[in-house]
């Protein structure tokens, strides 16, 4: 928000990487979220979140990411850019983000951190609350995926 910031993440999620030759750069990710496990330092603002001006976690229970694309190089020092589509309360929009991938014989793990613009998932509250609210979000996506034997 415009007076401070808050804190949050997703407390339930499942996903997968898939590697093309042992490489992330072919491969695909894709995760999906349980938006109902929305966590903050607020438990007002965490039942918020899940009211239909935010979330609405009734009508919208899950967000996915598939990504399209996984090539090397990216922004900021990142190894690789990701592009994808993020199903987000229902409005599904391809983003791309750069992201830092490392694959050991035992994972592959991916960090990221980037922002995506709330209206453009139909996150919008009517009024002059919604001024209060800055447009963009910063995700930070931290992801470690066992390598199968």
């Amino acid at each position: 928000k415009v007076t401070g910031k808050h804190e949050g993440k997703f407390e339930k999620f499942t996903g997968k990487i898939t590697l093309a030759d042992g490489k992330a750069e072919g491969g695909s990710m894709n995760f999906e979220v349980d938006t109902s496990s929305v966590k903050t330092d607020a438990a007002d603002l965490d039942k918020h979140l899940k009211a239909p001006d935010f979330f609405d976690v009734e009508k919208f229970p899950k967000a996915t990411f598939v990504s399209t694309a996984i090539k090397a190089g990216g922004e900021n020092g990142a190894t690789h850019t990701v592009t994808g589509d993020l199903d987000l309360r229902g409005t599904k929009k391809s983003i791309t983000f750069p992201v830092t991938i490392t694959i050991t014989p035992e994972k592959a793990s991916g960090k990221a951190e980037f922002s995506i613009n709330r209206r453009d998932f139909g996150i919008v509250i009517e009024g002059k609350k919604n001024d209060l609210i800055r447009d963009d979000v910063l995700l930070k996506i931290s992801l470690d995926a066992p390598r199968k034997k």
